[in-house]
């Protein structure tokens, strides 16, 4: 199993989140991009992707742990699936 393996990469985010102190200069302005980006990661990675149980683990965990982090939490779930993504390619170029 590689590092970007959904259940071991949605452990490290909780990690991550559960210790990351957000700047109070730093605001979450809710744009239509963000709400959209969340429902396309909703379909994607929550109902069509096979680490889908893990996807919504984290969430739900940021939504009641960390609820201000929430934004976060959906940005690096998609970069955990763009890193996944990335790390298939290369190992299917190196074959």
């Amino acid at each position: 199993a590689s590092i970007y393996a959904p259940a071991r990469y949605y452990e490290r985010v909780r990690n991550f989140l559960s210790t990351y102190k957000k700047s109070s200069t730093i605001k979450n302005r809710l744009e239509w991009q963000y709400i959209a980006a969340l429902f396309r990661s909703m379909l994607k990675l929550g109902v069509l992707h096979r680490g889908r149980w893990e996807y919504w683990k984290m969430l739900g965990w940021a939504l009641l742990r960390k609820p201000k982090l929430f934004p976060e939490a959906v940005t690096l779930a998609i970069y955990g699936y763009h890193f996944r993504q990335v790390f298939q390619q290369q190992l299917t170029d190196a074959a």
